[in-house]
């Protein structure tokens, strides 16, 4: 049996749409109002945060300085605000760089992984000279990637392990079948939550000591823009922390 419309079936309906309609341009607007005042607050924090990094980099100055004082009290005083100011110091760059992060464009290159393990732990070792750092990857294994969006990603988790107290890092490399997996086992302080969704939200509360968590995101999406993903696993001990880069068989 066929329904016949009505002249007020249609108007009903034409005021449901009307109604839709009303609600779902609200929803727009309240949307492009909070995109609006993230940017703003983004900028601000960009001013902030540029005002503060000269701020402590005029008060590392002067914590240097205490270190050498002849009175040990003292010189202990000025070795902790040293390491209170590097700390603030990295937390406002880290926030920087993730703010102004943009999708990465890659530049794909062959190269040999061991090497660039190798670079990024000779620079690393005069930042933290507590954290030894074991370049055990093979020799003949190379990768067709983005070197520089890799070495950041490779530095990132490594600063990551050093500032969670590690005093022993090693990195080696597993050829898979489908993929080649980086792996990154250290003795530090662990993630607080390992569960997948909230290692990966800055500012979660899952972060490892030391870590606002923005190095590590920045290093997943690096990692992922050349098709691959990161993964924590259960390392031999219980104690040990196992970070594990899978790029695709492809990045060979």
């Amino acid at each position: 049996m066929t329904r016949t419309m009505t002249p007020t079936d249609t108007t009903t309906e034409i005021e449901a749409l009307r109604a839709e309609v009303a609600a779902l341009r609200a929803m727009l607007g309240e949307d492009v109002w909070r995109l609006r005042r993230l940017a703003e607050l983004g900028v601000a924090q960009a001013k902030i945060n540029h005002d503060l990094r000269n701020l402590m980099t005029s008060a590392l100055m002067v914590a240097d300085r205490l270190q050498t004082s002849p009175d040990p009290k003292v010189s202990r005083s000025g070795r902790t605000l040293v390491t209170a100011i590097e700390q603030t110091t990295a937390l406002i760059a880290t926030t920087l760089n993730f703010a102004a992060e943009a999708a990465p464009l890659l530049s794909p290159q062959r190269f040999p992984l061991a090497a660039l393990i190798e670079e990024i732990v000779e620079e690393l070792r005069a930042e933290h000279a507590a954290c030894v750092i074991e370049n055990v990857a093979p020799g003949h294994l190379h990768l067709q990637a983005d070197r520089k969006h890799l070495r950041r990603a490779i530095g990132h988790l490594l600063r990551l392990a050093a500032m969670a107290q590690a005093r022993r890092v090693v990195v080696h490399a597993e050829e898979q079948a489908a993929t080649v997996d980086i792996v990154l086992t250290d003795d530090g302080r662990p993630f607080r939550d390992c569960a997948a969704a909230a290692v990966f939200r800055p500012f979660s509360g899952a972060f490892r000591y030391g870590s606002t968590g923005l190095g590590f995101v920045i290093a997943r999406d690096l990692i992922e823009a050349h098709g691959g993903r990161i993964t924590i696993r259960t390392g031999e001990a219980e104690s040990l922390t196992c970070i594990v880069l899978s790029l695709p068989a492809l990045a060979r």
